[in-house]
Formats: structure tokens, C-alpha cells, sequence
């Protein structure tokens, strides 16, 4: 798997576990073409969505390493983006109030609704079954999106709930889509889908950062102080709190992401870990760490088996970038430099190396090889015609013109 991170500092980055002997991080890529801070990723099969605080969605698509589309929908920062499980949209959310849908592979808007009363969309999860969404916005209202009508079903007020505070957050789906978790200043709470309303809740000591699914009636929350809180659907109150906590990082844990039974973590200082989970014995066992020198906002996991092995990795030989490396297609060619930027971009592929242009252009641009290539063949042919038809001439000066013998009677009358 492939680890996608996004960063205060800009940069989009990637980062491959690979499990051998000892499991080891390795950097694949470092992107940096949002102009502010990224605030939200998305990963879908092979595609990846990264909105930011530049009012801008960039999208790429990971099967041939390249940055495809740039979305200009919204007006303000992108805050939450969000694929349907079948493949049909990308939603997303922003500053500007509007919840947009728009069309995979066309990147057309197909849907523009202003979800919020106009205030900030802050955070969106698609249902699993690909016919529900759940808006989460600055008004602290909770809307639930019929995406088969393309309407708001119905609004749930959170003002009430003196346990979500002013800012509630963590809006995530269980993986059966049977349950929900939204977080406030120092509570985590499961919310039951069958009857709209709180299952579970939990007070705790820090504020909770982030929440992570790791089964279908268990959740992971990321605390403010660096510790992980194993939140489960029938688990009561009265049982000890002890048991439920697992020391992680030294700081706030800030972002989390699980795949098939591997933890990912990041601390707001950029430590970053791998964990194997046990989820019997409710034991987080560390695998590997390393520090991604950025503080992240945002985080994903994308599935490289999907790719079969149509991907080899080559060592870059900079010292600079020692454990950065670069994924490619097999039999392509490598894509030109960028510094720390090694996602290859869709203009690469035509780019050709500069070509003087000769006297007789009078294009200001500067031609590529196969232009120039094509221009000296049709000058070369112009050339030998030109020259045929003059050698002709030359001939028939000397000879005489070969007039028939009526013209040569109308010439002597």
C-alpha cells in the first residue's frame, strides 16, 4: 500500500510500506502544486483529489503517475472531498458554502446545492452503500443527502448537544454504513443510523483529533495528547478506561488511516507509524516509523495491488533524495526532473527538446523536432521542384520551343 499525505507546508506526499524481513517506510513521490495549505485528500481505485486552501481540486490518476484535471467549482477552501463508492461523483465541500457534485472521469458539475444556509461546508462521508452522504457544516447542523434524488432528506441540529461543543467533528462512516461518529471538544460519540441518535458516548480527558474504523462496531480515536482510544459499539461506560488506551505518539495524533490489518498514524510533529492491529486483544503491535519533516492535514491510503505489477521502483541517485524514489511504468520513459516534484505532470509527455528555428520561420515559438523534421522535407521538395522546373527551362532556351507545325505557320503569317 501506499501511504498519501497532505501537508500545512503545500506538498503532497507519498509514501510506500514495504514489508520485507523488517517493514520500512520508503518516499515515492512529493508533490507541490496546491499554492496553500492542503486541507483534504480523497483516494478512490486510482485516483487520488487533494483540495486546499487555494480554492483549487487537483486530481490524479495514479495508474499513470500523472496530475490529469484541476477543478474550479468553488469559491473559497476546499474543506472535505469525498468519492461514491460506485464510482459515479467526487463531492466536495467549501468556504464558499456550496456542496458540488461532480462527474468521475468527465469532471463535469453535475450538482450545485448551497447545503448550509450559505456558511462553511466543513466536512462530508459517503454512506457505504453509495445512496447516503452525511454534510457536516458551520451552522452545526448535520444534513443527510439523498444522492439517489440529489436532495437533503432531512437536518439534525447539533446546537443541543452541549457534548459536541461549538465545532463538532470527525464525521466518519462505519464500514457497514450502520453507524457514525462526530467528536466534540472532549467527547466521541456513536450515533445509530436505525434510530438518528447517540449509541455510544464518551467523555474524555483530551480533546479527540481524529477517528479511524477498524471494524464494524469498533473505532480508533486519535487524542490531543498523543494517546489512541478504542471506541466500541457495545462497550459500556463502567468498564475501566485503562484498557481502552493505547500510548502512540508523543503528541497530538493528528491523522489515522487503516488497511486490511495495518494502522497508519501522525502525530502533528510528523511522526509517522505503521502498526499491525490485533483486534481480539485490542493491541496496536509497532511496525515501523519515520518522520515525514511536514506537518500533516490530511491522510489516505491507496491500494497498489489494484495495479497488479505494473509498477517497479528505481532508486533516485541524488544524495539529497536518498530515500526518495520514484514509481513508474514499466518500459516508460523516465519523466524529466523536477526537484522534490516526481509526479509526472500531463504536459510532460510532449514536451520535446528546444529546436532553433531557422531564418525563413517567422513563427515566434520555438518549433519541436518532428515540426522542424517536417518543415525541412517540404522546403527540400519545394527546392528540387523549383530547381526542375528551372533545369527545363534552361533546356528548351537552348533547343527552342518545340511549336507545333500550325503554330509555326501562324507565326510566319
Amino acid at each position: 500500500m501506499e501511504v498519501i499525505i497532505g501537508t500545512y507546508e503545500e506538498f503532497l506526499l507519498g509514501y510506500k510500506l514495504v514489508i520485507n524481513e523488517n517493514a520500512s517506510f520508503v518516499q515515492s513521490f512529493a508533490d507541490k502544486s496546491h499554492a496553500g495549505p492542503l486541507k483534504c485528500v480523497a483516494v478512490h481505485g486510482n485516483f487520488v483529489a487533494t483540495g486546499a486552501t487555494d480554492d483549487r481540486i487537483f486530481l490524479y490518476d495514479m495508474r499513470s503517475r500523472k496530475q490529469t484535471n484541476i477543478i474550479l467549482s468553488h469559491e473559497g477552501t476546499i474543506n472535505a472531498l469525498a468519492f461514491t463508492p460506485d464510482s459515479s461523483h467526487l463531492l466536495s465541500g467549501g468556504d464558499d458554502g456550496r456542496m458540488i457534485a461532480t462527474r468521475q472521469n468527465t469532471w463535469a458539475t453535475e450538482g450545485n446545492w448551497k447545503a448550509h444556509k450559505g456558511l462553511a461546508v466543513n466536512q462530508i462521508s459517503c454512506h457505504p452503500s453509495g445512496k447516503l452522504a452525511l454534510s457536516l457544516g458551520a451552522d452545526r447542523v448535520l444534513c443527510t443527502w439523498n444522492l439517489v434524488k440529489g436532495r437533503v432528506a432531512y437536518r439534525t441540529n447539533l446546537k443541543s448537544r452541549s457534548t459536541l461543543g461549538t465545532q463538532p467533528d470527525c464525521l466518519t462512516w462505519s464500514p457497514t454504513g450502520d453507524y457514525f461518529t462526530l467528536c466534540g471538544f472532549r467527547a466521541a460519540e456513536i450515533w445509530s443510523i436505525k434510530s438518528a441518535d447517540v449509541l455510544v458516548s464518551r467523555k474524555t480527558k483530551e480533546k479527540p483529533i481524529c477517528v479511524c474504523w477498524v471494524a464494524d462496531e469498533l473505532c480508533l480515536v486519535g487524542l490531543e495528547s498523543g494517546k489512541i482510544l478504542w471506541l466500541e459499539v457495545t462497550e459500556e461506560e463502567e468498564e475501566d478506561e485503562k484498557e481502552h488506551f493505547t500510548e502512540a505518539h508523543d503528541t497530538r495524533v493528528k491523522v489515522m488511516a487503516f488497511h486490511k490489518d495495518t494502522l497508519i498514524t501522525i502525530s502533528s510533529s510528523g511522526e509517522m507509524k505503521a502498526w499491525q492491529l490485533n483486534i481480539n486483544q485490542k493491541d496496536l503491535k509497532p511496525m515501523c516509523t519515520t518522520n515525514i519533516g511536514c506537518r500533516p492535514t490530511c491522510l489516505s491510503i491507496l491500494d497498489l495491488t489494484q495495479f497488479g505489477g505494473a509498477f517497479v521502483l528505481k532508486n533516485n541517485d541524488t544524495k539529497e533524495d536518498k530515500q526518495q524514489v520514484n514509481i513508474v511504468p514499466k518500459k516508460a520513459v523516465k519523466p524529466p526532473e523536477r526537484g522534490v516534484v516526481t509526479i509526472e505532470y500531463e504536459d510532460d509527455a510532449q514536451d520535446e527538446p528546444e529546436q532553433e528555428s531557422s531564418e525563413d520561420d517567422t513563427d515566434s515559438s520555438e518549433p519541436s523536432s518532428s515540426q522542424v523534421q517536417e518543415k525541412t522535407r517540404k522546403r527540400k521538395g519545394n527546392v528540387d521542384k523549383k530547381s526542375q522546373s528551372q533545369t527545363k527551362k534552361n533546356q528548351l532556351k537552348q533547343k527552342g520551343s518545340p511549336l507545333s507545325k500550325k503554330q509555326k505557320n501562324n507565326k510566319n503569317k
